[in-house]
């Protein structure tokens, strides 16, 4: 199997030495049809996952098809999109397997290599080139360590996986099922519940997940409106972020403190943690919490009654966290945004426009089902 890559500055798409140059939709829908080969979607479905802040025509699915198709016929080979009758469109992946090299053919160092290169994308929130990685284990001969072959399946989206495996032990998956439910459910307070039978198995979790179960707490608090609980969780925080010493956790902790600031109503304080978080930015480009921050910013506006400026910037936020193809902190940006709008009720037609997005979301990624199968298999009951 040959190796595909993407360049999402460009819209290009290379194997095998050749190159396609596509128009932004093209490529977008090119991207999420191969990142989901051999799945049928509805006409409905793509739209909504690849033109989910517009308002398009209904024979905007099919035109775009029907140009992919020309472009993609030198490389019939390879992989067709085809129609399936009645329900949409599939991408039919056609290459089998290569016989695939050992991982210790290469030996250590390679797979060392390969560690690390996984480590600084996942630091930089370079989702599409952790999954190139992962899609050609074969090819380049190593295999993922647990932690990553799990990790991968929580930021593609294959959310069903963790309630429905029954071999990796629950401690491994505590972290990631807090998390799928607390980024699908609105209700903060029954998020806190699910949070403290986790934490009461946290023994079971790595060291890092516990550390970072803790910063989460503080967003979560201030979406219950639960102030001084929050403002307790900070102190915790800080003292987990000064021992790790470490950028990515510091603008952990900012995000948190600037979920509480806004929520409480501290606009100054909320951009004053967005500027000082820039500034760390500036020098190392995490691009999934550069679009965290931009929707924060863009909240912060609104309570500046600037709300052409608030709809850009929501915007922009969302399509930079899009480009980094970390789902889960997609959604999460769109649980937050819609969390915003029911404390402060200011701008029903983006509210409307993220709720139809949200909406989307829950039916592509089963909200209710992996809800009910979290609280089914928790370790005690709530």
């Amino acid at each position: 199997m040959g190796l595909i890559t993407w360049s999402d500055d460009k819209y290009e798409v290379q194997y095998a030495g050749e190159t396609l140059v596509l128009l932004p939709k093209e490529y977008a829908l090119l991207h999420f049809l191969y990142t989901w080969k051999n799945r049928t979607f509805s006409r409905e479905n793509l739209l909504d996952r690849v033109w989910a802040l517009e308002e398009p025509t209904d024979r905007t699915v099919d035109d775009h098809i029907y140009r992919l198709r020309k472009k993609l016929q030198k490389w019939s080979h390879l992989l067709t999109i085809d129609t399936v009758r009645g329900v949409g469109y599939r991408l039919t992946w056609k290459q089998q397997p290569q016989q695939a090299l050992q991982p210790d053919v290469l030996g250590r160092g390679f797979s060392e290599s390969i560690q690390k290169m996984l480590t600084t994308y996942h630091g930089m929130g370079m989702g599409a080139a952790m999954q190139t990685l992962s899609a050609n284990q074969e090819v380049l001969g190593f295999q993922m360590d647990p932690f990553y072959a799990m990790y991968m399946r929580f930021i593609t989206g294959n959310f069903a996986w963790f309630v429905e495996d029954k071999t990796a032990p629950i401690g491994d998956k505590l972290f990631y099922l807090f998390h799928l439910y607390h980024m699908t459910e609105m209700d903060s307070r029954k998020t806190i519940d699910v949070f403290n039978v986790v934490v009461k198995h946290q023994d079971q979790i790595p060291a890092s997940f516990q550390d970072e179960l803790q910063i989460n707490a503080i967003a979560l608090y201030a979406q219950a409106g639960e102030w001084e609980l929050a403002r307790q969780q900070i102190t915790k925080a800080k003292q987990i972020v000064d021992r790790l010493n470490s950028d990515s956790f510091t603008l952990f902790l900012q995000a948190e403190q600037t979920v509480l600031a806004i929520l409480s109503d501290q606009v100054e304080e909320a951009e004053e943690l967005i500027r000082r978080s820039s500034e760390i930015l500036q020098t190392i480009p995490m691009q999934r919490e550069l679009g965290s921050f931009t929707v924060m910013q863009g909240i912060c506006l609104y309570r500046r009654n600037e709300f052409a400026k608030a709809r850009r910037l929501l915007d922009e936020g969302i399509e930079v966290i899009r480009a980094t193809h970390f789902v889960p902190h997609l959604i999460y940006a769109v649980h937050n945004i819609l969390l915003f709008f029911r404390f402060f009720d200011c701008d029903q037609e983006w509210k409307n426009k993220y709720q139809k997005m949200w909406d989307a979301f829950s039916g592509e990624y089963q909200y209710d089902y992996l809800k009910r199968s979290i609280l089914n298999i928790l370790p005690s009951s709530i």
